[in-house]
Formats: C-alpha cells, structure tokens, sequence
C-alpha cells in the first residue's frame, strides 16, 4: 500500500503524473497560509486569492508580496451578488460572513460578495485547475456561486463539518452531496481533526475533502 499523501498535490500527482495546473483559485485566503505554499510548489501556476476582511486582506497582501503569481482580491464569494455583513474577530480565521441580515455586530464590516461563476467570466478564466474553498461555514453558498461553471473546475478541496454537532463548518453530507450530484467523486479526506473543546472527545470535528471531477476519471466497469 502507498504511504498516505502529504498535501492533495502530492496524490493528485501521484495518479494523474501529466497533471500540470496553470490556475489555482484560493477562496477563503485568510492571511495567504496555503497560497504561499501553492506559489512555493507551482511557480507557473496563477493563484487568484479571495479575502474579504480588509484587516486580514491587507496582511494577505504583505504575505504575497514575494510572489508575484498570486493575485488577491478583497471580496467574499457566495451564492449570489451582493453585499453582505462580516464579522472581524481577534483571531482572523474565525471571520465569518451574516447571511440572514441581522444588524452589524461591534468591529463587523459590509463586503462585496461575488459568485465564482461570474468572477471566471470577468477574470478571462475558462477553467480552474483546483479550487480550495475555507470559508468557516459558507463553503456551500460558495460552491452554488460556481455553477454552471463547476465541470470547468478538475479538482475541489472544502473544509467539512464531520458530524451534525458541529454549527461552525459546512455539514460533509450537504457538501458531499452537491458535488457527487455535480460530477464530482471524493479523493481523500485531508487534516482530519478530532474534536478538541472540553478536554477533547473521541469524535471527527471537522476535516478537508478532496474531490475530482467525473471526467478525469476512467471508472468504465469498476464495481
């Protein structure tokens, strides 16, 4: 049996060695942590990077300034165009976006929210190589955003809620479902994280699948 992969590149790599992507979307970029690393890895590769808090954007935009192909916008992406609340915390990654129009809570901010199907169509982008979606809960909304663009994307990474308890992440199941209904088949679970408030429990908080689109695979009479 192989050793387990590192990072979804060194699988992806693994399996399909032609693989060479030349368009990375980072949504959900906090302070750059993964698009510097995709830079690192792929020089060639063009990261569009989404952030929406200005306060975390503008250290996102310091981080890359030694990168030249990443590119960093200050917006969110969802289901549809508008503009929408956003709360900004001590700890950046914990940022999220208010969909069901409450008022603003102290230090929140209004952010343009875009749909990734039409940032594709004004950004020139016919195809996304790999999309990795961290959007603390709102991974869903996002994914909504990109149709009918989706079967123009090879490979998605989310971050799922594993069991029903967990309010904080996009629930795996919900996820899991769109993207299999899309064309889409699970890869790998990666960073799979046990559940660490009261001490920790023995139970998978959350965790990072992988999914390939349908059409880069050959599944012909496998059962």
């Amino acid at each position: 049996m192989p050793d387990a992969p590192k990072d979804p590149f060194d699988l992806i790599l693994r399996y399909l060695p032609g693989w060479s992507p030349s368009i990375i979307f980072d949504v959900g970029a906090n302070v750059g942590q993964s698009a510097k690393g995709y830079a690192r890895r792929l020089p060639d590769a063009q990261i569009p990077s989404f952030e929406p808090s200005p306060l975390t954007f503008a250290e996102l935009a310091e981080n890359i300034l030694r990168f030249p192909n990443v590119v960093a916008h200050c917006l969110a992406l969802g289901r549809t165009e508008a503009t929408l609340g956003l709360t900004q915390g001590r700890k950046s990654a914990m940022n999220r976006l208010l969909l069901d129009g409450t008022a603003l809570p102290d230090g929140a901010v209004e952010v343009p929210v875009r749909t990734g199907a039409g940032l594709m169509r004004d950004l020139g982008i016919e195809h996304i190589d790999f999309l990795k979606i961290d959007t603390e809960g709102h991974d869903l909304e996002v994914l909504h955003g990109f149709l009918p663009m989706l079967d123009r994307v090879d490979f998605i990474q989310v971050e799922a809620g594993m069991n029903p308890y967990n309010e904080t992440h996009a629930p795996f199941a919900k996820l899991d479902g769109f993207l299999k209904d899309t064309g889409f088949h699970l890869a790998h679970l990666f960073e799979q994280k046990m559940e660490w408030k009261r001490g920790g429990q023995p139970v998978l908080r959350r965790c990072n699948p992988l999914y390939v689109n349908g059409r880069l695979l050959d599944l012909q009479g496998i059962r």
